[in-house]
């Protein structure tokens, strides 16, 4: 029989209340236009974004964080899927060699006034998608913070969302390239506030994309 130390036992009971007191997702988890209202889906679709800061995840390798935008376009009428909006997106590795090959998808309006979407490539049935939540966003300042919807596993420090194709993914979007290392620290900080564990965040660098000055090309 196997007898452990009083240390170690102290350690694995401090590892397991540490763990065990972390709920994801948190209870009652709503983005901020679910609470506040306010969430503007053409102020959304209005113009590009840049990445800043996001998670890595099957479809968004760590080789490819430069020059991370995305755009979208709200359609005049829904697909035959029934999707509502073309997503473009574009990265490039630090060779410039863009992501790809898929790098136009579609997104449909779930709940439009909570910021919900799901996303997909456009051939695929609107059952398929993922979700795609603008989880908090200020317009003025003109940043979004971006979930793939609500963060169900438990990380390091606090929760996750999955790293695969579906309920994945963790972004902080702005209106400008250029970095505002404060912004960021205050999104990133209310990421947390939400139960986000933030340390999955990577940093992006858009200060050699060769997009910055002319429309995305797809």
């Amino acid at each position: 029989m196997t007898v452990l130390s009083g240390a170690r036992m102290l350690r694995i009971s401090a590892v397991f209340a540490v763990s065990s007191a972390i709920q994801c997702p948190p209870p009652d988890f709503k983005t901020q236009g679910e609470l506040e209202g306010g969430f503007d889906l053409k102020w959304y679709t209005s113009s590009k974004w840049y990445i800043q800061q996001q998670m890595i995840i099957s479809y968004l390798p760590a080789d490819y964080l430069n020059c991370v935008t995305a755009e979208y376009s709200l359609l005049d009428s829904p697909t035959l899927l029934g999707y509502n909006i073309k997503v473009m997106n574009h990265a490039e590795n630090k060779d410039g060699k863009p992501l790809g090959p898929l790098t136009t998808i579609c997104a449909k309006v779930v709940n439009e006034t909570a910021g919900k979407l799901e996303v997909s490539p456009c051939f695929l049935p609107t059952f398929l998608a993922g979700p795609y939540w603008i989880v908090a966003f200020d317009k003025e300042a003109g940043w979004a913070l971006v979930s793939g919807g609500a963060p169900k596993n438990q990380g390091t420090n606090g929760c996750q969302t999955g790293t695969g194709t579906n309920d994945s993914g963790l972004w902080i979007f702005t209106r400008k390239p250029d970095r505002d290392d404060a912004l960021l620290q205050k999104v990133r900080g209310i990421a947390a506030a939400k139960g986000f564990d933030v340390s999955v965040f990577r940093d992006t660098d858009e200060s050699t994309c060769r997009s910055l000055q002319s429309p995305l090309v797809v």
